[in-house]
């Protein structure tokens, strides 16, 4: 009788990993492969059948080797964003990071949260972005119909950010984002939307808002060309009546309602304004408003640090100003813009008046002179009279 020999293991090589059948009778793998980033990974998985799981370990390692191996194989996009967000809100403008919550959670969840991290493609985004809609139910009239391309923008750069961070971390091997980009859509190719006032609307609103108890908030936004949050956020500890300058150091924000102290909304935000004329003396009044307001109030007077504030001394909410923004360009018969119409205007005035647009932009804050200078900057038509060339008076002049 033939006795069995246990049959030797084949040796497998480096990175090749193993298999071995489980007590419950299921085979497992194991291969070792190398991350985009340099590091080593032990891969391990588990099969029902032992080609099964020989077909498994020869895909990650295949995989591996063509760089498309991906760690978070299961992970999903809902959950890998949510993630990625909770760690980048603490290190974000208030504001900003509620922008980005709103956005993910009304876009991108409904839209690409099941899918698997790993396995989005550009042409899934493309599909994603073309269906994007106002979703807001609060605007009854906008719903279903497509988003606009700057929200679309905005929800492109949360995807790419977070898809980018994926790749630095080693989870993915590249960023489907940098290759899809949101198409823009025909009305806003010919979108002619005027964003600023020209100087004489300006002056005309200037000169209605001047003499409002709140209206010099916004008097003091278009000299200055700073954002309502900012203007609105100012204490008296960052402003220098003496040299006339000002700091921006916090913002103030309404979330839920409440004012929320927060950082500047980006890096170059934070900055130093030099102030001079009439806004140089709005500054120096408010004192003056405060004895005022307190006399008129008694003890419902509450007071606070804010330079711009209510008849209770109270700051201003951001969200409470649109009302009275209104009535003022109602009042100075100009077109009602919301309240950026004012950091719009202040930068088109000053590019007319032939001031360097890398100085406005430093001077509002702007983190490249070329986002003032697309996103802001309105050429007026008065600046584009008599352009026309009038070679003829070349042509005279040369028979002569």
């Amino acid at each position: 009788m033939a006795v069995k020999t246990k049959k030797k293991a084949q040796k497998r090589g480096n990175g090749l990993g193993g298999l071995r059948q489980l007590p419950s009778g299921k085979w497992q793998w194991r291969a070792t492969v190398e991350l985009p980033n340099g590091e080593k990974k032990r891969v391990v998985g588990t099969e029902s059948t032992k080609s099964e799981a020989e077909r498994a370990q020869s895909r990650v390692i295949a995989d591996a080797a063509r760089g498309q191996f991906a760690v978070m194989e299961k992970v999903t996009v809902e959950d890998y964003i949510r993630a990625w967000h909770a760690l980048r809100k603490d290190s974000q403008a208030a504001k900003y990071t509620q922008g980005q919550a709103c956005m993910i959670e009304v876009h991108i969840v409904p839209g690409l949260g099941k899918k698997r991290l790993a396995t989005v493609t550009p042409r899934d985004l493309e599909a994603f972005y073309a269906d994007l809609q106002h979703r807001d139910k609060r605007r009854p009239a906008m719903l279903g119909k497509p988003l606009g391309d700057s929200m679309k923008r905005s929800i492109h750069n949360i995807l790419r950010q977070a898809f980018a961070e994926a790749v630095r971390h080693g989870d993915l091997i590249r960023n489907p984002v940098d290759v899809v980009r949101p198409r823009y859509t025909r009305e806003a190719a010919q979108d002619d939307t005027v964003k600023a006032w020209t100087e004489e609307e300006a002056a005309r609103f200037y000169a209605v808002a001047r003499h409002d108890r709140r209206g010099v908030a916004f008097c003091f936004m278009l000299a200055t060309g700073l954002r309502i949050g900012e203007t609105l956020g100012l204490r008296w500890e960052n402003v220098d009546l003496q040299t006339g300058r000002i700091y921006i150091r916090e913002a103030l924000v309404s979330l839920a309602g409440k004012a929320h102290r927060t950082t500047p909304k980006t890096a170059r935000s934070r900055r130093s304004v030099p102030v001079g004329g009439d806004a140089l003396a709005i500054l120096k009044q408010q004192p003056d408003q405060v004895i005022l307001d307190r006399e008129a109030q008694g003890a419902h007077y509450v007071g606070s640090d804010s330079v711009f504030t209510t008849a209770r001394g109270l700051p201003i909410l951001p969200d409470n100003v649109y009302k009275l923004m209104r009535a003022l360009c109602q009042a100075a018969e100009v077109p009602y813009r919301g309240t950026h119409v004012l950091r719009h205007s202040f930068i088109s005035i000053q590019g007319q008046h032939g001031r360097p647009v890398e100085v406005i932009s430093a001077h509002v804050g702007h983190a490249r002179a070329s986002f003032t200078q697309d996103r802001y900057r309105t050429v007026f038509d008065k600046e584009r009279e008599a352009l026309t060339l009038d070679l003829s008076t070349l042509i005279e002049g040369s028979k002569k």
